[in-house]
């Protein structure tokens, strides 16, 4: 059984995860992107390492209005693929996410042929929000998929005595 560690990741890891970006998603990810998603959500990247080897990364983002959270890549080496480290990846990535109050809905967009991470994605709750054609340019089709977020925060009136005591 190896030992996975899956923890966030931090600005010294990222020559590391580039280049395992070069290696597996070579037409996805490159420098200009990883670097601005290390700036725009550096606590919501996660690393996956086994004997202190990077076999994948992943990265989740929120918008603006803090509303809609995305699940926006997972990356594993190809060794590494089929042993749970994509689901660790989405569970990492959906706790840090619900640590935003006010959350709402996360979302993620699948290749509709990537049946593994769409079982993956739905064993989560997921859901099928809408087919995109061509989302990523001619013939390349995308699922996107969505979770919708209970809110936590509910009020509760706390029980107040509020008899009084007649003045004398």
């Amino acid at each position: 059984m190896m030992d996975v560690q899956i923890e966030r990741a931090k600005r010294d890891d990222f020559a590391e995860m580039i280049t395992l970006a070069d290696m597996t998603l070579p037409d996805r990810m490159n420098l200009h992107e990883l670097k601005k998603y290390m700036e725009l959500f550096p606590e919501l990247i996660f690393k996956a390492t086994c004997n202190n080897l990077l076999i994948g990364f992943s990265c989740a983002g929120i918008d603006m209005y803090q509303s809609t959270g995305w699940l926006l890549f997972s990356n594993v080496r190809k060794e590494f693929q089929g042993q749970g480290i994509g689901k660790r990846f989405i569970e990492a990535r959906l706790q840090a996410l619900r640590q935003f109050p006010t959350l709402r809905t996360i979302r993620v967009t699948v290749s509709e042929t990537n049946m593994p991470s769409i079982r993956a994605l739905e064993a989560f709750g997921f859901r099928l929000a809408q087919a995109e054609q061509d989302y990523y340019g001619p013939g390349k089709h995308r699922n996107v998929m969505e979770l919708p977020i209970l809110s936590v925060a509910t009020t509760v009136s706390p029980q107040i005595d509020v008899s009084v005591e007649p003045v004398l």
